[in-house]
């Protein structure tokens, strides 16, 4: 797939524009405390983020052997994000370049999405407190569709609502799940190496890999 020229980039959140990770195990070593469990290390967790609030809670529990069922599952959530919403930036900071990349984008008029499968509500909450959420046209949580990453759905939405062909933008994301949702929506795909993931043969499959969104830059005419 061509990388050049693209009219919108699609970004993935956590692991890819933000280093959420530290806070994700600020509020669940909260929330195991008030459980009465052991806490977890930032080493143990950066392979369980990306995923929803729900499916990090789950890996953790499974990862640590603590028994539980659904109720005990919904109880973990609210109190991890409970937590998480009023300490959403307390240790979270933008990767390097990101910033500036985003600048570049807007001061070369091309349009910018976030999708990812954060809930939307939290999504935008971080961003405004990192101050780049006025660099997005448009932005898709977890939740804001019925379906989410893998699924294509919410890139086909992005597109349609900024009003540009699949053809004419890329995803920028860390992880097989933003592999698979923008090739699936017919989009080439840009990963970072330094996200949220354990699988490295997904860089195997990329149509671009990085390490610093500096490099992006050479797929911009000016």
């Amino acid at each position: 797939m061509e990388l050049d020229n693209k009219k919108l980039f699609i970004f993935d959140l956590d692991g890819t524009l933000v280093d959420t990770a530290p806070d994700f195990k600020n509020s669940l070593n909260y929330m195991l405390s008030e459980m009465g469990e052991d806490t977890v290390e930032l080493s143990d967790i950066r392979n369980w983020v990306g995923y929803g609030a729900r499916e990090l809670i789950r890996r953790t529990v499974e990862a640590k052997n603590i028994k539980h069922n659904d109720k005990k599952i919904n109880e973990m959530l609210r109190i991890f994000l409970l937590h998480y919403t009023h300490n959403i930036d307390d240790d979270s900071v933008l990767y390097n370049n990101v910033e500036n990349f985003l600048r570049h984008l807007k001061k070369n008029n091309i349009k910018t999405s976030v999708c990812t499968n954060k809930m939307e509500s939290l999504s935008i909450m971080l961003l405004e407190k990192l101050g780049v959420l006025n660099l997005f046209d448009y932005l898709v949580g977890g939740d804001t569709f019925k379906k989410s990453k893998p699924d294509p759905y919410p890139l086909i939405q992005i597109c349609e609502k900024l009003n540009v062909d699949a053809n004419d933008s890329i995803m920028v994301g860390d992880s097989i799940t933003d592999l698979k949702a923008g090739h699936a929506a017919n989009m080439p795909v840009v990963l970072v190496d330094y996200g949220y993931t354990d699988d490295t043969s997904i860089y195997d499959h990329a149509d671009m890999v990085i390490n610093d969104f500096e490099q992006m830059k050479t797929l911009l005419n000016s």
